[in-house]
């Protein structure tokens, strides 16, 4: 049989991709909403930041920091 796929966050890429997003969307609402700025620098932002921060804690709960 044919097993489902799962959203497992043990899978590095799915933590960097819910990472990602969950930074482009608290960040690009705060540019916008607070301080009127533009949403493509807030996306930029957003990504780059997701990016290293999911790195960082993937890395980090992978050596059981966490």
């Amino acid at each position: 049989m044919n097993k489902g796929r799962r959203f497992h966050l043990e899978n590095p890429w799915v933590f960097i991709f819910t990472n990602v997003v969950v930074w482009v969307v608290v960040v690009s609402t705060i540019q916008i909403v607070l301080f009127d700025g533009e949403l493509t620098g807030a996306v930029i932002e957003g990504t780059t930041g997701g990016f290293v921060c999911g790195i960082a804690m993937f890395y980090l709960r992978k050596d059981d920091w966490f």
